[in-house]
């Protein structure tokens, strides 16, 4: 997500945008994460290198067949805070 609103109280009271592509930033030669804004330039990295996102695909793909032959041991945890909460003020109570 990505907050649009720059250094104002405003900052809270905007939402997030949720991006579908991930920015990209090289924090040595941009710390502040200000490429996108201040460079004519910084899309071209990823035009350049479309082709990538295929083979990414692929790699993902075989990954997550994996998991049809040797699906995961345990069950995701079912608690909530509540529960943990409740454990909580239980333990205390003597």
């Amino acid at each position: 997500a990505e907050q649009r609103v720059q250094g104002t109280v405003q900052i809270w009271a905007e939402p997030f945008v949720f991006l579908r592509v991930p920015k990209i930033f090289n924090l040595r030669t941009d710390p502040f994460e200000r490429a996108d804004i201040t460079s004519n330039t910084y899309y071209d990295w990823m035009i350049d290198r479309v082709y990538l996102t295929y083979a990414a695909q692929y790699l993902v793909r075989e990954f997550l067949a994996t998991f049809q032959e040797f699906p995961p041991r345990m069950k995701p945890a079912s608690f909530t805070v509540d529960d943990i909460l409740k454990k909580m003020e239980q333990s205390f109570d003597y």
